[in-house]
């Protein structure tokens, strides 16, 4: 029969105590994620929009990737989350959400292609998020 001896977890236990509000943590590396989703979005809209219509006008007056915006971060039963998306209305009072739908999914009727950007968005931000995230968790971890 073998003996172990273990000792620390009074420190380890002190430290996690430390930690007793995670979703604090969560909230500051969800904040300083969203920046990044939001500037890439309206760099994928402006790219997508940046074409002429079937007469030969500019498509894109800027508006729709200007109007983009994103929430604080919140908490629901899912976990720590945060919105980037289109807000208000443009100066005819369409809302700006319905025109991202419109870039998104197209519009047959108008002879309007899908230009899907949200997806796009999410592939080419996921990692750098996840980083931003990580070193905002490293932070708070480091000031305790």
């Amino acid at each position: 029969m073998a003996r172990a001896s273990l000792t620390g977890f009074e420190d380890l236990e002190k430290f996690l105590g430390k930690l007793a509000e995670p979703e604090k943590m969560a909230v500051k590396a969800v904040d300083a994620a969203t920046p990044i989703a939001e500037k890439r979005l309206k760099a994928e809209i402006t790219k997508a929009a940046n074409r002429k219509d079937r007469h030969g006008k500019p498509y894109s007056t800027g508006e729709l990737a200007a109007s983009i915006g994103h929430t604080k971060a919140g908490v629901n039963h899912l976990g720590v989350f945060a919105v980037v998306m289109p807000m208000g209305e443009d100066k005819k009072g369409l809302r700006n959400a319905e025109k991202m739908a419109y870039l998104e999914y197209g519009v047959k009727s108008h002879g309007q292609a899908p230009h899907p950007v949200r997806q796009k968005t999410v592939n080419a931000v996921k990692t750098e998020c996840q980083r931003a995230m990580e070193e905002t968790v490293y932070r708070e971890v480091d000031k305790l």
